[in-house]
């Protein structure tokens, strides 16, 4: 899970080509990490020069509370979708006991909650409050690599090393 604090480490993701072997598919990219101070509310966009095509990648950096609460979503969204098909298993289960022949009427319900479920079991721990800006052709970039897991396990294999070159939209926000 990301831990969210005042400064975040903003991963922008260079995907540099893609091979098919066989029937597994292998995604290339570059990572480089750029350290940036969350505004202390509301929402802040600026770009982030690309160390590896020089291209400017518009973002969206969150606050913390705003962080935070984009996370307490997707857990929220994963619990509702476990105690939601928790209860249809039940119902079905009941259905197909008692004769009723109506467990069908169960299964988009259920594809629904599944669906819900996978969704949050993969955004709830890669939430850090830095999106690509919206409306704006990103390219090969993105701010969460396609595995994540392999990307956090290894990051001084992955990282770039670089001075990260940052230009926000907005004014800077006032001195607390």
């Amino acid at each position: 899970m990301q831990q969210i604090g005042p400064r975040v480490g903003m991963r922008l993701i260079h995907m540099t080509h893609t091979e098919h072997r066989g029937s597994t598919t292998y995604h290339y990219y570059r990572i480089q990490t750029a350290w940036v101070d969350r505004p202390s509310e509301g929402v802040r966009t600026g770009s982030l020069r690309c160390a590896t095509c020089g291209d400017m990648v518009g973002f969206r950096l969150r606050s913390q509370a705003r962080a935070k609460a984009r996370q307490r979503v997707w857990l929220a969204i994963g619990l509702i979708a476990t105690a939601a098909l928790a209860v249809l298993i039940v119902i079905t289960a009941r259905m197909i006991s008692s004769g009723s022949g109506g467990e069908s009427r169960t299964l988009v319900p259920a594809a629904l909650a599944v669906a819900a479920l996978i969704a949050a079991v993969i955004l709830f721990p890669s939430e850090d409050g830095v999106t690509l800006a919206p409306f704006r052709g990103s390219g090969p970039h993105g701010f969460k690599p396609m595995k994540m897991r392999v990307a956090w396990s290894k990051p001084p294999a992955t990282d770039r090393p670089v001075r990260a070159e940052i230009v926000f939209h907005d004014a800077d926000p006032p001195a607390p």
